[in-house]
């Protein structure tokens, strides 16, 4: 029953779907005894838990490379959860980019699942409950990466729709070794691949952390690949604040903040650059909303991480064309888009409370973080 439940939802997932990217012929290896996975690696200790499985240290007996496993049982898991991790399976196995997290293989035996991925060293929600608030050195680079792996997977159809702290982990890079805020985005199961075009490639679906969601999601309207942009918004603002702008431990007061009241942007410590970006991303029209791309291109983060700049333009100018542009773009979604605003401590193994939503909804269950 459990199986054939799975095949009917997971089928139902992908079949319409059609990736942009090509496949990187990942290995998903079947075996029918566990101790085959086992003679490969040299599992060490656990790294990491949650309700249907762990995140264990692994060393590769033939190289001596360690890997972070993600092992998933899956009768414990069920249907639902199973549906999530091969959809993560899925979108792994065809992304490609220095900021998202690498899946080396797929060991599949008949009661658990063991994802081989890149091992990380740190993970971002600890370093920011450690320090916070971070400097706008250290965010800004965290916010140009999470932007570049973003902008990637929207140019190929892919939407997050969980992105939070808890899913960034930070990596050696290999090309600088001095680099102490390398990312790593992870947790793609909530991840969809967009189908269609223009309205017909908006979502309707209730899901994510309600910490980062954005309004529209959460007053059960359509939605597009902006809702990532807002989550970027929202870690941006605590790791330069040290708090969520819209925190209340009353959730719903919590979802009418979001929905309702606006940031409060204290300029003490926060350059003017750096507030005008969040007020672009945390815009609660998404038509209005700035993209993962234009987030790169902002003069508060071009200038800084090497973004090609005319020679001898000065930072009032890059900022008078930034908004030209940004007008420019609003007004072209404005009368293109308009009926769609009337109309309308490891990867996902983390031990996140599910919750009901709150305003007058479906069962749909969503993530709140304690």
């Amino acid at each position: 029953m459990l199986k054939n439940e799975f095949k009917r939802e997971f089928c139902n997932c992908f079949s319409c779907a059609s990736f942009h990217l090509k496949d990187r012929n990942v290995k998903h290896i079947r075996v029918s005894d566990a101790q085959k996975v086992y003679d490969v690696y040299d599992f060490k200790e656990e790294i990491g838990h949650g309700t249907f499985g762990i995140v264990v240290l692994a060393v590769e007996k033939s190289n001596t490379k360690q890997w972070a496993v993600k092992i998933v049982h899956k009768n414990i898991a069920g249907a639902t959860k199973l549906i999530e991790v091969n959809r993560e399976i899925q979108i792994l196995k065809v992304v490609d980019h220095q900021n998202i997290i690498y899946l080396s293989k797929v060991y599949e035996s008949p009661k658990k699942l063991y994802m081989v991925l890149e091992l990380c060293k740190a993970e971002l929600y600890k370093i920011y409950k450690h320090s916070k608030p971070l400097s706008e050195k250290v965010t800004r680079r965290v916010i140009y990466q999470l932007a570049d792996a973003v902008s990637y997977l929207h140019k190929n159809d892919v939407v997050h729709r969980d992105i939070k702290m808890e899913n960034i982990l930070i990596a050696d890079n290999p090309k600088n070794h001095n680099d102490e805020y390398f990312i790593k985005l992870t947790d793609f199961g909530l991840s969809i691949v967009k189908e269609g075009v223009g309205i017909q490639s908006l979502m309707k679906d209730y899901c994510g952390t309600v910490l980062y969601m954005p309004p529209e999601i959460l007053q059960m309207k359509t939605y597009s690949e902006l809702c990532d942009v807002w989550s970027i918004g929202i870690i941006m603002y605590m790791m330069l604040y040290g708090s969520n702008p819209f925190y209340n431990q009353n959730e719903e007061i919590l979802m009418h903040n979001i929905c309702f009241e606006e940031p409060k942007y204290i300029t003490e410590g926060v350059s003017e650059q750096a507030i005008q970006l969040l007020k672009c991303i945390l815009e609660k029209d998404p038509v209005q909303r700035m993209t993962a791309s234009q987030i790169k291109e902002h003069p508060w983060i071009s200038e800084k991480e090497g973004q090609s700049l005319s020679r001898g333009q000065n930072i009032v100018e890059m900022m008078k064309q930034f908004r030209f542009e940004m007008n420019s773009l609003t007004d072209r979604k404005s009368r293109g888009m308009s009926i769609i605003c009337d109309g309308l401590e490891l990867p996902s193994l983390s031990n996140t409370k599910l919750v009901k939503a709150g305003i007058k909804r479906s069962t749909t269950k969503v993530h709140k973080d304690k």
